[in-house]
């Protein structure tokens, strides 16, 4: 809308001033080509006979259309002039000697002349005294198929000029007020636009931690259950039966997981996850993580390294520290073929004169694929589909490690190693 506006108030002051301009030179070009018509006269001659000289004498009337004249002969001699106030003439004779005074054509062009005695006065400073616009215009004329001379005219269009300069910055002024008011309105409009679409995402935010919440009660009670049923000789002695326990076993422990990770989620969007910040030494957690996921690793045949120093003092949330690196962990030992690696290496920094902690993640896995590393941060993204499901898991992963990073205050990217693998960085305060 505002651009309209503006498209609007430019498109109607080009049309006025391209209008009200045209009229005023196309009369300013009729005055003179009738005046030139009679010079090319008997006029002529009864100028070089003095006719015209006498006090109020004139050959051409002055009017609204016409504040002054001068007609020079073809070696520049002063034929006859007319003005309506003392001084143009004298200033129209500067011009006309400094070439400045328009063409010899049917050019036209403003310019700006001095009320009153004029320039050539001594002793008056051109400061003082006030511009007037005038629409100035020149025709060569003939006497007997010779050339004869010029005549200079023009009219004062100084009332044009202010109009156009008032009208400009009216439209601009309108312009800018409508803008402003388009802005509150608007802003406004949305506001209330964006209630409703608020309220529905509120409603979704809870419904999301409400029913992640109450899954995990019946889950956590099947769970139970079926570790129960794991334990009956019956069970064992049946082998369909123990297949048919132990898949529900792994279904409903999957679930787990992901209500577990979807109220992580839940909570971090409705912004419930708070830091707890106590200073501590991570080094010693870090270990015992590794030593907690070397199980997993060793399953198959995955080397955990760990290059930390001896002692390693933070100010974090631990918790959800401990939280974060477990996840990457994971998922590095996750996609990372039997006999690879995967290496935790964790450093304190300076970063703009403050403490930092920086961590990182490597494995020699496969890698992500170039068009997915801006993604792989994204809720249930998974970039192999295939892959991702035999390796298990929803795509929720990453996504929670960046909550987590956001959480604490840090960043967290990933790359690719030029040896093959990835590796993950992640920058704390610390």
């Amino acid at each position: 809308m505002s651009v309209f506006l503006l498209l609007s108030f430019l498109i109607i002051y080009l049309l006025l001033h391209l209008l009200i301009w045209n009229n005023q030179k196309e009369r300013l070009n009729l005055l003179l080509d009738a005046e030139v018509k009679q010079l090319q006269g008997p006029m002529y001659e009864e100028l070089l006979q003095g006719q015209y000289q006498g006090p109020g004498n004139q050959a051409f009337t002055l009017s609204a259309d016409q504040s002054f004249y001068v007609i020079l002969n073809s070696e520049g001699n002063l034929l006859g002039s007319g003005e309506i106030q003392p001084g143009l003439k004298e200033q129209v004779l500067k011009l006309a000697d400094s070439g400045t005074a328009g063409t010899t054509g049917k050019g036209l062009e403003i310019v700006e002349l001095e009320q009153g005695p004029g320039p050539l006065h001594k002793g008056n400073d051109p400061k003082d005294s006030p511009q007037t616009a005038y629409l100035f215009g020149s025709r060569t004329f003939e006497h007997k198929g010779q050339p004869a001379g010029i005549l200079y005219a023009g009219k004062d269009v100084t009332f044009q000029q202010q109009l156009f300069r008032w009208l400009l910055g009216v439209l601009a002024a309108i312009a800018a007020a409508f803008i402003l008011l388009a802005a509150v309105f608007s802003r406004v409009m949305s506001r209330q636009a964006m209630v409703p679409v608020r309220r529905a995402y509120d409603r979704q935010k809870h419904f999301a931690a409400d029913a992640s919440h109450e899954l995990r009660t019946p889950l956590s009670v099947l769970l139970s259950s079926i570790e129960t049923l794991k334990l009956e000789d019956s069970i064992n002695e049946q082998p369909f039966t123990r297949h048919v326990v132990d898949g529900m076993y792994s279904e409903v422990q999957r679930m787990t997981a992901l209500t577990r990770d979807l109220l992580l989620l839940a909570r971090s969007d409705a912004g419930l996850l708070e830091q707890d910040l106590r200073r501590f030494d991570l080094a010693p957690a870090l270990a015992r993580m590794l030593s907690g996921l070397s199980v997993l690793a060793e399953a198959k045949q995955i080397l955990l390294e760990l290059e930390a120093p001896a002692e390693l003092p933070v100010k974090q949330d631990q918790e959800k520290l401990v939280q974060l690196m477990i996840i990457l962990l994971e998922n590095a030992i996750k996609f990372t073929p039997a006999g690879g690696s995967v290496i935790l290496r964790a450093a304190s920094i300076q970063k703009n004169g403050s403490p930092w902690l920086k961590l990182e993640v490597e494995d020699t896995g496969v890698g992500i694929p170039a068009e997915d590393l801006n993604r792989i941060f994204e809720r249930f993204y998974r970039p192999d589909q295939s892959r991702s499901r035999e390796a298990g898991g929803h795509g929720l992963g990453l996504a929670i490690a960046k909550e987590l990073v956001d959480t604490l205050g840090g960043n967290i990217r990933a790359e690719n190693c030029p040896g093959g693998g990835s590796i993950f960085r992640v920058e704390l305060r610390g």
